[in-house]
């Protein structure tokens, strides 16, 4: 059996791959600009079927994981992810060709991420947990800030058949971060009864859990419409999230031994608190040192809640249920990706976009106490092996 260091390095390093597969498209746009296609509607469709694909695909992820094995399912995804990115980089300006292989790196990578992340809710012990999902954690944040600004100086330097082959290296690293787990430690799940997604929802314990991702997931996608909140008040958007991302990356990195010795479900509702509080304090501020200074608060907020809310899987559902959770986390962190913005634009089409922010962080914070109640008198499984 592999140490726990051995399992978090590989955890950080697939975290790191199949983020930087996904994130390195944030900037496709600008890309299929320079190829011709400009009309903002297909562009809209373009970017946004990877994300319709990839929510659709969580809740079926766990399926597919439990009906085969870890090493098989991580294996096709890695493939997949080669063959639609090679798909995206032939497809030139061909619309329907890119939309088709755009919807299927959306499907390869999030059947990659669940089968990542449910591997790891099974196989950290709980002691370790905690720390072990905030160091893997930083592998997602870690594209944003290495590898974003170098794919678009590609693209501003005219290098553009560089910049959309860079998908392929991420892809062969899933590969070869799949590899690495031994064939021996790579049981058929398909025996296990894994229950259904009826017996997941009727656990107390997880349905507030779920609440709980939502709630947090909405302040996570709120980053989505920041833009718009930043040129109302004439400040740079980049200046609070850049900010937020370093400020998360370093607390994952330095900071993750601490989620092992602080109880995970009281920190839950404090987590969502401190980034909806952060996003309500921006919509006040005048100047960029102090949207650096929101992005700071932030960052610290999702530095640890967005692991601990993984890490909480492990600990609020049984072993045999926690395929089915994982999947539902991991869609209900997609659907806010979708309801945010649009519930954002329809709020500030009425008011503007400070209000928009108020209104719904404002509500999040509100909602917070009840959520620690929850969770203060929730008793998690009694073993992992349940």
């Amino acid at each position: 059996m592999n140490s726990t260091s051995v399992l978090t390095g590989r955890f950080l390093t697939g975290n790191f791959a199949i983020m930087a597969f996904g994130d390195l498209y944030f900037l496709l746009a600008l890309y299929l600009q320079n190829m011709g296609v400009t009309d903002p509607g297909t562009l809209g469709w373009i970017l946004g079927i990877y994300f319709a694909a990839s929510a659709v695909t969580r809740p079926l992820a766990s399926l597919v994981i439990e009906r085969f094995s870890f090493r098989r399912v991580m294996l096709a995804a890695s493939l997949l992810c080669l063959a639609s990115g090679t798909g995206v980089a032939l497809a030139g300006s061909s619309v329907p060709l890119i939309l088709v292989f755009r919807a299927l790196t959306g499907f390869s990578s999030s059947l990659f991420l669940v089968g990542l992340t449910t591997y790891q809710v099974l196989t950290v012990p709980e002691k370790v947990r905690g720390s072990s999902f905030t160091l893997a954690s930083a592998g997602t944040i870690a594209p944003l800030i290495a590898l974003l600004p170098i794919a678009e100086w590609l693209l501003r330097n005219g290098h553009k058949n560089f910049y959309i082959w860079s998908p392929i290296l991420p892809a062969i690293l899933c590969l070869a971060v799949t590899l690495t787990i031994p064939r021996k430690e790579d049981p058929s799940l398909g025996n296990v009864y894994w229950g259904t997604y009826s017996e997941v929802l009727k656990g107390k314990e997880f349905r507030t859990l779920l609440a709980s991702v939502i709630l947090f997931a909405m302040t996570d996608a709120a980053i989505v419409s920041l833009a718009g909140l930043a040129m109302e008040r004439s400040l740079l958007a980049s200046s609070f999230i850049s900010s937020q991302a370093l400020t998360g990356l370093l607390i994952r990195l330095f900071g993750f031994r601490l989620m092992d010795r602080l109880p995970r479900n009281r920190l839950a509702a404090l987590s969502f608190s401190v980034t909806a509080f952060a996003l309500v304090a921006v919509t006040f501020v005048n100047s960029n040192a102090w949207m650096i200074f929101g992005g700071v608060v932030y960052g610290i907020g999702m530095g640890y809640g967005f692991p601990l809310h993984l890490a909480l899987i492990g600990d609020m559902v049984p072993a045999r249920l926690r395929p089915k959770a994982t999947s539902l986390v991991w869609f209900l962190m997609a659907g806010c990706y979708f309801v945010s913005p649009v519930l954002t634009g329809f709020i500030a089409r009425y008011f503007n976009f400070a209000w928009a922010f108020r209104l719904i962080c404002g509500s999040i914070i509100l909602l917070a106490p009840r959520v620690h109640q929850l969770f203060s008198t929730s008793i998690p499984p009694e073993s992992d092996t349940q």
